[in-house]
């Protein structure tokens, strides 16, 4: 399980790479790996409005879905276009070539909210 410590993450297998005020944010390499093979991504649109908590992202594998809330509060100003002719680049490199989508985010506190790699390894490895 490859969890960069560079990033930060949430209990529901996303992580987050802070950039000012942007974030890029993708899934864990955990969590693709739980899902065997992802077949789809259904992926917000630039400028929707995201709420932290509430499901943006689906992943369709082989035994259903997948719903990923969003980590953070703001808006999605890009996505990766990659992801909708090569939705296995989230699996072959989710933490480059396989990020989902980038954030303007409004509430800083909610970083807080985050875990660290520590943190996060030590929730996943409880998981398996």
């Amino acid at each position: 399980m490859l969890i960069p410590k560079n990033l930060l993450y949430t209990i529901e297998h996303a992580w987050v790479k802070v950039n000012r005020d942007l974030v890029v944010v993708g899934i864990t390499d955990n969590l693709q790996e739980m899902l065997e093979a992802i077949e789809q991504i259904d992926l917000p649109h630039k400028g929707d409005e995201l709420y932290v908590g509430d499901n943006c992202v689906s992943l369709v594998h082989p035994g259903g879905f997948y719903d990923l809330p969003s980590p953070l509060t703001g808006r999605v100003t890009k996505i990766n276009p990659a992801l909708r002719d090569n939705p296995e680049l989230v699996q072959s490199s989710p933490y480059k070539d396989g990020w989902l989508f980038e954030m303007e985010f409004d509430e800083p506190e909610e970083l807080e909210m985050l875990l660290d790699a520590a943190t996060y390894t030590e929730e996943a490895e409880q998981e398996l």
